[in-house]
């Protein structure tokens, strides 16, 4: 499988040595699990949906957040987007872009829940149309949906490790 390596950096979120890639990839790295799924979605205008997530040390981010038993990676991103933004979407339509391939260095704490080897995946899908207004469902983590433009999702994401994979739909 080819993948192109973006970036590599670490992150504060995770509690050991480690190396976090972030991978232009059509396919799932070998030897690593996905966890957790996003989805990148763009408008005709070119405007990316963004939600607000209402936790401590979060902010706006991709819709998209961890797999339920059973899921493939798309049917969680497209779960999430209708979860967080209101966006209801054929899993089908969402194309894997890439990811976050995390790696620890040294062994986890006994309460971490992740593999040691873990990815972090992010579809895209583009829309014909403008994005229509959004609204994210009472009962999710989220308080708004937005769709921005690339220089504002610079501006509310600065400094998220995903930001090259969103550089690479919109340059």
């Amino acid at each position: 499988m080819v993948s192109t390596v973006l970036a590599s950096l670490t992150v504060p979120w995770i509690p050991v040595a480690h190396r976090l890639e972030v991978v232009r990839c059509a396919e799932v790295p070998a030897g690593y699990l996905v966890t957790t799924a996003f989805v990148l979605v763009l408008d005709r205008l070119g405007r990316t949906l963004l939600t607000l997530v209402d936790r401590p040390g979060r902010g706006w981010e991709p819709p998209g957040g961890h797999l339920d038993p059973g899921e493939t990676p798309a049917q969680a991103a497209a779960r999430e987007l209708a979860e967080e933004a209101g966006l209801r979407l054929d899993p089908g339509r969402l194309t894997l872009l890439g990811g976050q391939r995390i790696t620890l260095l040294a062994p986890p704490p006994a309460d971490y829940g992740y593999p040691t080897r873990a990815f972090q995946a992010f579809h895209t899908v583009r829309l014909a149309d403008p994005g229509a207004p959004t609204r994210p469902d009472p009962a999710s983590e989220c308080a708004a949906a937005e769709w921005v433009t690339p220089a504002e999702v610079a501006e509310r994401c600065a400094g998220a490790a995903w930001l090259p994979l969103h550089a690479a739909l919109s340059g």
